[in-house]
C-alpha cells in the first residue's frame, strides 16, 4: 500500500475544485492517506457518480495497512474507508460509508495533488470493483454557488408549500410570470421548475426568500 502524507482535504457531498472551498468547511489534515492508481475511465466514473464498492474494498481500506490517519487537535484520528484515487492527471479523495458507498468526496490542493501524481507516476493501474447506483452528470456543470443557492430555494419553497401559505406563493408566481395564480398546487410546481432553470426567476425567488429569512 502507498501512502501520501500531510494532506488538506475537503470532504463535502458534492464534489468542488479547491477554489471553491469555502472558510467555513470542515477541513481535514491528514497525516496518511492510502492512495492507489486507477485507469482514466474508473477516475471519471468515481468522480462524476455515487458509485457502490464492494466488499473487497472495504476490507483493503479497513485492515491495518489501509486505514488512513488524520490529525485532529492534539490526537491523531484513524479513519476507515478514506483514500486517494490518481490517474497521473488528477487526484480524487473519497471516504465511503460502511456498506461501501462514497458518502463524501474531496479535490486536493495543486501542490498535493501534483504530489498525489508523482507518487503513483510508476505504479501499475489497480482495478476497483464497483458499480454505479446514482448518475450524477448534471451537477458537474453547476457551481458550488449554484447547487447550493438551488438546494436552498427548494428547501423554503417546500415549506411554504407546506404550510400553504397561498399568499407567499401567489407573490412569488406574481414576480416571476407578471400574473397571479390563486391555485397553490399550479403555483407550486412551476416555481420548483423554474429553480432548476437558474435564470432571472431564480434570481429573483431566491433573493425573496434571502430577505424574508433575514427578517
Amino acid at each position: 500500500m502507498n501512502y501520501i502524507y500531510d494532506v488538506i482535504l475537503n470532504f463535502q457531498k458534492e464534489y468542488y475544485d479547491f477554489y471553491e472551498w469555502n472558510k467555513n468547511d470542515n477541513i481535514y489534515h491528514m497525516r496518511k492517506t492510502p492512495i492507489i492508481k486507477i485507469s482514466n475511465h474508473q477516475f471519471l466514473e468515481i468522480k462524476n457518480n455515487v458509485v457502490k464498492f464492494d466488499e473487497k474494498t472495504l476490507k483493503l481500506f479497513s485492515n491495518k495497512n489501509g486505514i488512513a490517519e488524520r490529525f485532529k487537535q492534539n490526537s491523531i484520528n484513524k479513519i476507515k474507508y478514506t483514500f486517494i484515487l490518481c490517474n497521473e492527471q488528477e487526484a480524487i479523495a473519497i471516504k465511503l460509508n460502511k456498506n461501501g458507498i462514497i458518502k463524501l468526496k474531496s479535490s486536493l490542493l495543486p501542490d498535493e495533488q501534483d504530489d498525489a501524481i508523482e507518487i503513483v507516476k510508476f505504479q501499475n493501474e489497480f482495478k476497483l470493483n464497483y458499480k454505479i447506483i446514482q448518475k450524477n452528470f448534471t451537477k458537474n456543470f453547476k457551481t458550488r454557488f449554484e447547487i447550493e443557492n438551488e438546494k436552498f430555494i427548494h428547501e423554503e419553497l417546500d415549506k411554504v408549500y407546506k404550510q400553504k401559505n397561498k399568499q407567499k406563493l401567489n407573490y412569488l408566481y406574481l414576480e416571476c410570470f407578471n400574473k397571479n395564480e390563486p391555485n397553490i398546487e399550479i403555483a407550486y410546481k412551476k416555481l420548483k421548475t423554474e429553480i432548476d432553470k437558474t435564470n432571472d426567476n431564480f434570481k429573483k425567488i431566491y433573493n425573496i426568500f434571502k430577505i424574508t429569512k433575514q427578517k
